[in-house]
């Protein structure tokens, strides 16, 4: 939930949750803000049976696959924050090949490729919305740094 709750009140608004899940497809971006909200009060149907039954099924695989990503990141940044000898300036440092400070996203692909994985443009820009919280095109320390440090004080997800 951090990391798409923008106004920090432990819930995501239409506003949110169109901007992490649908900000890459400017199609369904659009019929989906063009789309009455679903009524609830006062009537006998449950939130999701806008959808039909395919859907719905899909819908919730989506949602159990993004949290068990989710997860999965979450457990990697704090086993990387309890390493002693892991420092994240030098991570970056790293990563930041032409030493300007910033991560551009052929800084990015040459890491991805020289690992043995190829990836295209939109990939590589996936990777950088990601860290890129301001929306320069590039990932900052930072943007790193932030991107990198433990989301929730709790072990377990």
């Amino acid at each position: 939930m951090t990391r798409y709750d923008r106004t920090h009140d432990r819930r995501l608004s239409f506003a949110e949750f169109s901007e992490a899940f649908l900000s890459g497809d400017p199609y369904y971006s659009k019929m989906v803000s063009r789309r009455p909200a679903n009524p609830t009060r006062g009537t006998m149907y449950r939130r999701d049976d806008c959808f039909l039954a395919d859907t719905q099924i899909e819908f919730r695989s989506l949602w159990r696959t993004h949290f068990k990503v989710e997860c999965s990141s979450e457990t990697l940044r704090q086993r990387l924050a309890n390493r002693p000898m892991f420092n994240v300036y030098e991570a970056f440092n790293s990563l930041d090949i032409n030493e300007d400070g910033r991560i551009s996203a052929d800084e990015v692909r040459r890491l991805i490729e020289s690992r043995g994985y190829l990836v295209n443009e939109k990939e590589v820009g996936r990777v950088i919305s990601k860290f890129d919280k301001d929306g320069d095109g590039a990932v900052s320390y930072h943007e790193f740094r932030d991107e990198m440090a433990p989301k929730s004080q709790s072990r377990r997800c």
